[in-house]
C-alpha cells in the first residue's frame, strides 16, 4: 500500500489551536459576548440547531466593522508551539490552512501564526460593515474540497486535524486525520491518529512521515 503524501493539512480552531473558542475573544460588549454564550447553551440543550445557531450568533455582529472587532492575535491562547509547528509544515513544502466553521473575520488573525489560507463561514460586508448576509460553511469537508479543487490538490494528500463532532466529515474524507485533544468518542475512533498534547508539534510528529521527501 503506497503511503500518502501530503500536500495539505488543515487545523480546526476552538479547542485545537485555540484553547478556548474564538468568539470569546472578538472585541465587542461584554452584552454581546453574554449573547453569544447564551446561544451556544440552547444549543447544547437541544433547543437550537447547528446551522440556526451559528445564523443567529454571526448576525449578532451586523453593522459592526471587521477590524474593529476583530480578535487581537497576541491575545489568543493558542496551542503550545504554533507557529514553529506551521513553520515546519511549510518549510516541508506542506500547505497549511484554517479550515473552521467561524466567520472568517474572527479567525482571519490567526494568520499572523503563518496560516497560509483560511477556509470559513462568509459574512458579507456593506460599505464595510457587516451584514446578516452569510455563506454558512456548516460543512467543513464540503469547503476542503472546493479550496482543493482551486488548488488542484487531491483530497487524498490532504491531513486535517481537529476535536468536534463537526470534524469526523473531514477525517473521512482526506488521506490522514488527528484528533487533537478531542473529549469525542467519535472524533478519536475515525482519526488515523489520535494526540493528546499541550503542544501542537505532537501532532506534526505523527505527520512527520507523510510529508514530501527533502
Amino acid at each position: 500500500m503506497k503511503k500518502t503524501q501530503l500536500e495539505l493539512v488543515s487545523f480546526d480552531v476552538d479547542g485545537t489551536v485555540l484553547r478556548g473558542r474564538i468568539l470569546d475573544y472578538v472585541r465587542v460588549s461584554k452584552a454581546l459576548h453574554e449573547k453569544v454564550t447564551a446561544l451556544d447553551e440552547l444549543f447544547f440543550q437541544g433547543r437550537l440547531g447547528y446551522e440556526e445557531t451559528l445564523h443567529i450568533q454571526f448576525g449578532l455582529f451586523e453593522g459592526l466593522r471587521e477590524h474593529e472587532i476583530a480578535p487581537d492575535p497576541e491575545k489568543l491562547p493558542v496551542i503550545g508551539d504554533l507557529e514553529a509547528t506551521v513553520g515546519r509544515l511549510k518549510r516541508a513544502g506542506v500547505r497549511a490552512v484554517i479550515l473552521t466553521d467561524n466567520p472568517s473575520f474572527a479567525v482571519r488573525p490567526l494568520t499572523r501564526f503563518g496560516f497560509q489560507d483560511i477556509i470559513a463561514t462568509e459574512v458579507e460586508s456593506s460599505n464595510g460593515k457587516l451584514t446578516r448576509q452569510m455563506k454558512l460553511l456548516t460543512n467543513k469537508l464540503e469547503g476542503l474540497q472546493e479550496y482543493c479543487e482551486r488548488q488542484r490538490i487531491e483530497l487524498t494528500c490532504c491531513a486535517h486535524v481537529g476535536d468536534w463532532i463537526n470534524d469526523v466529515a473531514v477525517f473521512k474524507g482526506v488521506g490522514l486525520s488527528v484528533a487533537f485533544n478531542s473529549s469525542e468518542e467519535e472524533v478519536s475512533k475515525t482519526a488515523t491518529y489520535v494526540v493528546n498534547s499541550d503542544s501542537l508539534l505532537d501532532a506534526y510528529r505523527v505527520l512527520e512521515p507523510h510529508l514530501p521527501s527533502r
